[in-house]
């Protein structure tokens, strides 16, 4: 007996010590990734003269961190059975997924994307986000039922909850993302079925007792299921019911000038005469003064407005925007943007001139800016005068060239010399053209984007120069940049079969 008792104490010793080891090494897990994390701080705060070398090696020491923790099958620290652990594992992977997005690293992303997918599939939350991710991924490339079935498994894992940050504020609108995604391949362009089960998925959680954005935000969705189904009056009497409700609640779940909003969008996909979608319009400006998508709702109505041959009436609410929403620089700029263009089809040339020029000015680093001189010049172009054509080239490829000095961030810096590319071609200087898109490349190996960019080169240098050897050149380094891809491949096949012409 006294030996039972004695066994049974070290039994309970042994498991309670095992028990503090793995906190021990949730702990230290934890630890690291947060010693990483403040070193991405610090990068940011004061970033070094490496440049993206700095990043590069802060993504791999999220990625061993991932691998000291995370193995699957106990070949880590952690193991099948410690999901703290790996979840601390997954949430590093999932560091360096922002860190090489950041740095356009797209293969690098899918990567991890892969790994996160086949080693930590049995993390419900992870899983679910990855599939979301992947399913991402796919609806780019164009792949769309890949897309709809990597969607549907997040569907039935993870419960929505409307305003969330990550996965769970995403999740509510996958039924109808699928359904619509399923249509395209459909006979007559609807998918019922997926139809069917994104309506009953709505009803279910507008009826259940969960909180009130996600019931508010069911019967939004559920109006645009009706509205895909072309039953618009359907879609009408849920987000009239809706908005009544909301107008009486104490404190709504969502504002209702955002549901009188999306009433005036169902009339104008209905097909209705624009002067009711405008009634809806200015009625909500007027119900709702503080409207938090007033800026949304004057681009809308002038929008309206040009549709129904009222320029002057449509400049004004784009003047608003500009007016009273400068705060707001992508709504602002945009304004401004649409403005110049809107004068322009008018034939009133002179007054978007200056508004193209202001857009420059009043918001240098909007991606409405970075169109702007290319607008100039592409008018001039279409009116067939040259010397003035050349002359706006020129300034915009200062222009250009100029940003690209003045602000370095690295968006706003590659769009930039994007744009620059364009003007380098109108002007036919082929070489400096295809020096941006090589330096553009070499600076994203590695990426997609990197490789989409040396084909570009040697796309130019062959149908544009006529340069056959600097084509070779470039697919050459290309094949060197991605030997192990698919696109290193295609690369160096099609220089073997360029030197071919030339042998003839």
């Amino acid at each position: 007996m006294k030996n039972g008792l004695l066994l049974a104490l070290l039994a309970l010793f042994v498991a309670s010590c095992g028990h503090d080891r793995q906190i021990g090494v949730r702990y230290r897990a934890e630890r690291e990734l947060w010693r990483a994390h403040w070193e991405q701080r610090n990068i940011s705060i004061e970033p070094g003269t490496d440049g993206d070398d700095s990043w590069r090696v802060l993504a791999a020491r999220y990625e061993a961190i991932a691998d000291h923790y995370g193995a699957p099958g106990g070949s880590g620290q952690g193991s099948r059975g410690d999901p703290d652990v790996r979840t601390v594992a997954a949430r590093a992977l999932f560091a360096a997924i922002q860190i090489n997005g950041a740095l356009q690293d797209s293969i690098q992303v899918e990567r991890i994307y892969e790994r996160l997918a086949q080693d930590f599939d049995d993390l419900p939350a992870v899983a679910a986000e990855v599939a979301l991710a992947r399913g991402q991924i796919a609806e780019r490339r164009g792949d769309l039922r890949a897309a709809a079935d990597l969607y549907q498994t997040v569907v039935g894992r993870i419960p929505p909850r409307s305003g969330a940050t990550g996965i769970a504020g995403s999740v509510l609108d996958l039924p109808l993302r699928i359904a619509q995604l399923r249509s395209q391949g459909a006979p007559g362009g609807v998918a019922t079925d997926a139809y069917a089960a994104a309506r009953a998925y709505y009803e279910r959680l507008a009826g259940d007792v969960v909180s009130d954005t996600v019931q508010c935000d069911s019967r939004v969705l559920m109006a645009q299921v009706a509205g895909d189904l072309r039953e618009w009056d359907r879609a009408m009497q849920i987000l009239r019911r809706l908005e009544d409700q909301l107008r009486a609640a104490t404190t709504p779940a969502r504002p209702p000038c955002e549901v009188r909003f999306a009433i005036a969008g169902i009339q104008s996909r209905a097909g209705a005469d624009p002067e009711v979608a405008r009634a809806t319009l200015t009625s909500l400006m007027e119900d709702y003064p503080d409207c938090g998508v007033a800026a949304q709702v004057l681009l809308v109505l002038a929008i309206n407005a040009r549709e129904r041959g009222r320029l002057d009436e449509a400049l004004g609410y784009l003047d608003r925007v500009a007016k009273e929403h400068a705060d707001a620089p992508d709504d602002a700029s945009q304004a401004l943007l649409a403005r110049a263009r809107l004068l322009e089809q008018n034939h009133r040339w002179p007054e978007a001139l200056e508004v193209y020029r202001d857009l420059s000015v009043q918001f240098p680093i909007s991606k409405a800016a970075l169109l702007a001189p290319l607008e100039i010049a592409m008018h001039y172009s279409r009116a067939g005068e040259q010397d003035a054509t050349a002359t706006a080239l020129q300034q915009a490829e200062r222009d250009y060239r100029s940003l690209i000095a003045r602000y370095p961030a690295r968006s706003l810096a590659y769009a930039a010399r994007e744009r620059l590319v364009e003007v380098l071609a109108l002007q036919q200087k082929y070489d400096a053209a295809i020096a941006e898109l090589m330096g553009m490349g070499e600076a994203l190996k590695g990426t997609s984007r990197g490789a989409a960019l040396m084909i570009a080169a040697a796309r130019m240098a062959f149908a544009d120069m006529r340069d056959t050897t600097q084509a070779i050149t470039i697919l050459d380094r290309t094949r060197e940049l991605y030997a192990n891809a698919g696109v290193g491949r295609w690369a160096s096949g099609e220089a073997e079969r360029l030197r071919g012409t030339m042998a003839r």
